[in-house]
């Protein structure tokens, strides 16, 4: 069998057999590093379960684990780039988690595993549905504006935080990291304006215009959007905050150097890279070196697994406490005053040892209602989509997938609407909405430094 011919059955996302393989060696080794590492090493913490399955909940697990790649073909649309992510990040961790849990009946765990499912098979067919193109607010506003938007914004964030800036090494000062991120959010409260200009900045202004700067090779200008990532992340101590710019520009090159390549074997590199680098994670977290245990624990624990155990903990958590019915959401406790609990969403789940900040699918799912609020959650997602798709239409697609991985981020550790609101989301929108491609187009390449 010739070499092209294996690669494409290997890596090619019109394969069925790449999307079942990927998949399938994915979960084994997931469950493997649930068992082993996760519940092994801090099942200590509340709410974390590992109920080994039986041959039945084994066989189904499989089913629906795998189901929803049998509708994925490559990326056609942001929604679909955004889906592949949420569906290895989120649906996959949610769905070992449910059925691995202890203490919920086999209707429970089947109801939330099969609408969640029914819902990522129609993410992944999105793209087959007529969009609403064109929509775009009149007059547009020049790029320059945008500039001197996002110059305010960071001169104002800077100046109202330049006490709280610090910079820690990601990987060796944890403690201290965690520590400042802290005391520096005592510092500026829930609902400062700070945090949502912080928010606005990473989310939209910042990856908007580093893409349009590297487009047309104003590269000073990019530097310093990368400074002004730095910036940011020494006040809010995000890990996110800090590896963002180095994914926009790497995916910005990547994608540029091989587009087609890129939508049509997105699934296969993802999971491969994850498979091997959790496989070598495994193996060496117990070898004592501290460095080493905290990548792994950083990796495995609190990104690849991260929603199987808190999808455990919430489950556990609100089989015993009231749902929230949104009113965790600022907008709706302000009219509805009705939040049943005395601190944030996320602590009070881990009943106030850690901040147990989780994806939309458990804030406004199971927090919100239950199986209820799963259900209207992922109907509000899906609209979500549809709408992502049809305002970015008239911009390029490698482009896109770009701008959007701080959106992607937030989507994967936030609720729908802090993502919206002060993750930058609606910022987007906006921008892609009032912004005119390739009215700008001429005006950039003339004025380029």
């Amino acid at each position: 069998m010739p070499m092209k011919t294996i690669l494409h059955i290997l890596f090619d996302a019109d394969s069925l057999t790449s999307r079942i393989l990927c998949v399938l060696v994915y979960i084994l080794l997931y469950d493997f590093i649930y068992e082993k590492y996760i519940y092994g090493v801090f099942g200590y913490m509340e709410g974390i379960d590992y109920n080994p399955m039986g041959i039945i909940y084994f066989i189904s697990w499989i089913i629906i684990s795998i189901l929803p790649i049998f509708f994925y073909h490559r990326i056609n649309e942001i929604s679909t780039f955004l889906c592949l992510f949420v569906y290895i990040l989120v649906y996959i961790p949610f769905v070992h988690g449910l059925f691995v849990i202890d203490g919920m009946s086999a209707a429970e765990i089947f109801s939330y595993a099969i609408i969640l499912c029914l819902f990522f098979v129609l993410y992944f067919q999105l793209h087959r549905v007529p969009l609403i193109v064109g929509i775009q607010i009149k007059p547009t506003m020049p790029l320059y504006v945008i500039e001197i938007i996002t110059l305010a914004l960071t001169l104002i964030f800077i100046a109202s935080r330049a006490s709280s800036m610090h910079f820690v090494n990601i990987f060796t000062q944890v403690d201290l990291l965690y520590d400042l991120r802290s005391e520096n959010a005592e510092k500026v409260g829930e609902r400062s304006l700070i945090l949502y200009i912080q928010g606005w900045l990473v989310g939209a202004f910042y990856p908007f215009l580093l893409v349009w700067y590297l487009k047309y090779k104003s590269y000073i200008k990019s530097v310093l959007i990368l400074a002004g990532y730095l910036a940011l992340f020494m006040v809010d101590m995000q890990k996110s905050t800090f590896l963002i710019p180095f994914l926009l520009v790497s995916f910005y090159l990547l994608i540029k150097w091989k587009e087609e390549l890129i939508c049509d074997r997105l699934h296969s590199f993802i999971f491969w890279i994850i498979i091997i680098s959790s496989s070598f994670l495994m193996l060496v977290s117990d070898s004592g070196n501290e460095l080493l245990f905290t990548i792994a624990a950083i990796v495995l624990l609190r990104t690849i697994c991260v929603t199987g155990w808190l999808t455990q903990m919430y489950l556990h958590f609100f089989q015993e406490n009231p749902y929230t019915y949104y009113s965790h959401i600022n907008i709706v406790n302000a009219i509805t005053n009705a939040y049943p609990y005395d601190v944030p969403l996320g602590m009070a789940v881990a009943y106030n040892t850690q901040n147990a900040n989780a994806t939309f699918f458990l804030t406004e799912g199971i927090a919100s209602w239950g199986l209820v609020g799963v259900f209207i959650t992922g109907l509000i997602f899906l609209i979500l989509l549809y709408f992502i798709d049809s305002i970015t239409s008239r911009y390029q697609k490698s482009d896109i997938f770009v701008i959007f991985i701080p959106s992607l981020f937030s989507m994967l550790n936030a609720s729908i609407f802090s993502t919206l609101l002060t993750g930058g989301l609606f910022i987007l929108f906006l921008l892609f909405a009032c912004f005119d491609p390739n009215e700008e187009k001429t005006t950039i390449i003339q004025y380029n430094i």
